[in-house]
């Protein structure tokens, strides 16, 4: 992994900081998490659902990362575009389910050490103050979801939207700043991030990809992120149900790791974050799922845009992703969800 050395593009994407975040998750999260893990479990049982870092570089505007070729063991990235079936999915929050619940022991026994570790994980992504640049681009992704919404049933759907819209940045900040109760979380679970392994013909695991926006906040937001963006309407009939399974994964998890896991992550608790912040993936489904939806052949490149900061141009980039039939059918559904299960 490289990064950007474009001075327009590391400043948008805060380019020197996300890496010092995947640095610092690779160095002091990740290695304190597998030495706590070690008191109860076998090697075997261990939370390893990530690649392993072979060498990494801060040096300013060289930044670098070599992991682990995962493709070597027989992994594999899933379309972009194609949303998760149901048995991926349950893959996915089985596997975050077992990293979050390493925080919740880890606090409950080192809370002292734990807070040492959660202090270095200054928000990267949402914080003020809220540029007008940023806000202009939030309005925007506001606009393009409405324009998805052309059903005459959609009036109520439309008005969620909009008042959603209307405070979308402090949506955003109060969800990513939860700590009680809260986990460190992968915080960029979409699809490009998720690896899996075929075994017989089936997946049988998932890891984990770039963790440079990792955060301590409610563990609701990775649910949230991966539901909205890795999924369409038909799957998330199955939503409620994933949601108990994580839940009682996680609890299991936590009660393994020697802490009882009813006292520190209830169920009550558990449901009002998810009324509270699972609308968390509604606001990045806004943000990206014109080119989720999109065909990797297909997705323009916008570095000329981002060199020349002509935030014009790349407005009509998006405006044409947007009207794409699969980023319709598939943000009028999120949206349509958020409504429907009580998120917005």
């Amino acid at each position: 992994k490289l990064a950007p050395q474009s001075p327009v593009r590391r400043a948008m994407f805060k380019t020197a900081l996300c890496f010092a975040r995947e640095k610092y998750s690779y160095e002091v999260v990740l290695p304190r998490f597998d030495e706590f893990e070690k008191q109860y479990l076998t090697n075997d049982e261990k939370f390893h659902n990530y690649a392993n870092m072979v060498t990494m570089s801060l040096k300013d505007e060289e930044e670098f990362l070599i992991m682990s070729d995962l493709r070597r063991e027989g992994f594999w990235n899933p379309n972009r575009s194609t949303p998760l079936n149901l048995h991926q999915c349950r893959l996915v929050v089985a596997t975050m389910a077992k990293f979050h619940a390493i925080s919740y022991a880890f606090k409950d026994q080192r809370p002292e050490e734990f807070h040492d570790i959660t202090s270095k994980l200054i928000e990267t992504m949402f914080a003020e103050p809220i540029t007008e640049d940023m806000q202009e681009f939030l309005t925007n992704k506001i606009e393009y979801g409405l324009g998805t919404l052309t059903d005459p049933n959609d009036e109520e759907n439309r008005k969620r939207l909009e008042t959603f819209g209307r405070d979308y940045a402090k949506n955003m900040i109060s969800c990513v700043h939860v700590k009680e109760y809260g986990a460190i979380c992968h915080g960029d679970s979409w699809i490009s991030n998720l690896i899996f392994r075929f075994k017989n013909n089936v997946e049988d695991e998932v890891k984990l990809l770039d963790w440079q926006l990792s955060r301590h906040t409610t563990p609701v937001l990775d649910l949230s992120y991966f539901v909205f963006c890795c999924t369409d309407e038909k799957l998330r009939i199955h939503l409620p149900d994933l949601l108990n399974e994580y839940h009682e994964l996680l609890i299991s998890r936590i009660d393994k790791l020697g802490s009882k896991g009813m006292d520190l992550y209830p169920k009550s608790v558990f449901e009002d974050h998810c009324k509270k912040y699972m609308k968390y993936g509604l606001g990045l489904a806004l943000m990206t799922l014109h080119s989720i939806t999109c065909k990797s052949s297909d997705i323009p490149d916008v570095s000329e845009c981002l060199e020349t900061s002509n935030f014009a141009m790349l407005d009509r980039i998006t405006g044409e992703l947007v009207k794409k039939p699969a980023y319709i059918r598939r943000m009028s559904g999120v949206i349509r969800d958020a409504v429907r299960f009580g998120y917005i």
